[in-house]
């Protein structure tokens, strides 16, 4: 009896230590999973972080040049133009619309 306890014995710590050697790659697998996803979640937090600092230097430059537009495009009149040569467009000719087409407007479905 003596001895089927202690091959019992046995067998259940060789089950126990290959239960726990399990349990242990298991974390080590769970905490290299971690590690990588937590890495990731970093690089991309960072990444991110800098794409909006070069979007805010963007909008600050185009903020610039819209400002800058205003100024020069309020500076324009037809007599500065004129002073370059330039010549207020005249209209030639206008296309007409045939009165099929004027109907085809008023129900909605011009292209």
């Amino acid at each position: 009896m003596k001895r089927v306890i202690v091959n019992t014995a046995g067998h259940i710590s060789d089950h126990r230590a290959k239960l726990t050697f399990a349990i242990m790659g298991a974390c080590a697998v769970a905490a290299i999973f971690y590690a990588v996803n937590l890495y990731t979640l970093i690089s991309h937090t960072v990444a991110m972080q800098k794409m909006e600092s070069q979007a805010a230097v963007l909008g600050s430059a185009i903020g610039k040049l819209d400002a800058e537009y205003l100024r020069i495009s309020s500076k324009i009149t037809p007599d500065s133009l004129a002073s370059y040569g330039l010549v207020p467009g005249h209209v030639s000719m206008y296309i007409t619309r045939p009165a099929a087409t004027a109907n085809l407007v008023s129900l909605g479905n011009e292209l």
